[in-house]
């Protein structure tokens, strides 16, 4: 499920919103002006990706998790720390501290492991069949993503002192497009986009879940609740990066459910060398 949420996250930065009026009020002048804000941001967001920021920094990460119970009281808190860096171009998260300890014994060893079997995998690229497997957890910015939503610009607002464009959105009226199971949660989400105003980057992102999403038809379970944001900042050499992503989501599989709450910081960024 988290994979799910951090997903339409994902989703919303690497990809435009169709804008169009939600009323007779709005007019053709402002729907052309949205187009052209969110035109302005892919053509940034595909620059960017051009460029390949994420594997020209190294980092560090927190991640906190909490548990809670029916009543929203935190039953288990834990909070990790990472140091990540890019290897042959692709970032690796090497675990340090959990409850600011250093990591001994089970978790030592458990992370060894994963940096063996994450050198094996860079000498061994996933086979299709994984691959396929990973697309379903992916979005692609094509028609089929730009027609699922309506966006409508509410104003003009300055985050961390930095004028941006504020764009609601909310999914079309209709029947909407269901290849994939992360499609339900795509098709019953709605919030916000900021658009920083003067490099059209992508600063922060609200969502929500609407309503209730079942898992394979009910049969597995569902999702009553998702919810979060992420939040993005320059770091240097025209490089923007994802700073904060606070996600909730209650989970019911089968007999158990779950309601949890993530909060993972990026910070500390450094360029690596050449």
């Amino acid at each position: 499920m988290k994979q799910l949420v951090a997903a339409f996250a994902a989703a919303v930065l690497s990809a435009g919103l169709v804008a169009v009026p939600t009323s007779t009020a709005q007019s053709d002048a402002t729907t052309s002006e949205v187009r052209a804000i969110v035109d302005k941001a892919l053509e940034r967001a595909e620059w960017a990706e051009e460029q390949a920021f994420a594997a020209r920094f190294r980092h560090a990460m927190s991640q906190r998790t909490r548990r809670y119970d029916g009543d929203g009281e935190v039953t288990d808190d834990e909070t990790r720390t990472y140091d990540v860096e890019p290897h042959r171009g692709v970032l690796y998260a090497k675990l340090i501290t959990k409850n600011g300890e250093p990591i001994t014994g089970n978790d030592l060893e458990t992370e060894e492991r994963r940096w063996e079997e994450f050198l094996e995998a860079l000498d061994d690229p996933p086979d299709e069949d994984d691959e396929d497997e990973d697309d379903d957890n992916e979005i692609v910015f094509d028609e089929e993503l730009l027609d699922r939503y309506t966006a409508v610009l509410d104003g003009i607002r300055v985050l961390r002192g930095r004028p941006s464009y504020v764009l609601s959105f909310q999914p079309r009226p209709g029947k909407l497009p269901v290849r994939r199971r992360l499609d339900h949660a795509l098709n019953k989400s709605r919030g916000e986009i900021w658009i920083d105003q003067e490099t059209y980057e992508i600063s922060r992102v609200s969502f929500e879940m609407m309503e209730r999403v079942r898992l394979w038809w009910g049969i597995l379970g569902s999702v009553s609740d998702a919810k979060g944001h992420i939040e993005r900042q320059p770091i240097g050499e025209d490089a923007w990066m994802p700073t904060e992503l606070d996600i909730y989501f209650h989970v019911r599989v089968l007999f158990s459910t779950t309601r949890r709450g993530e909060t993972t910081h990026w910070n500390d960024f450094e360029p690596v060398a050449d």
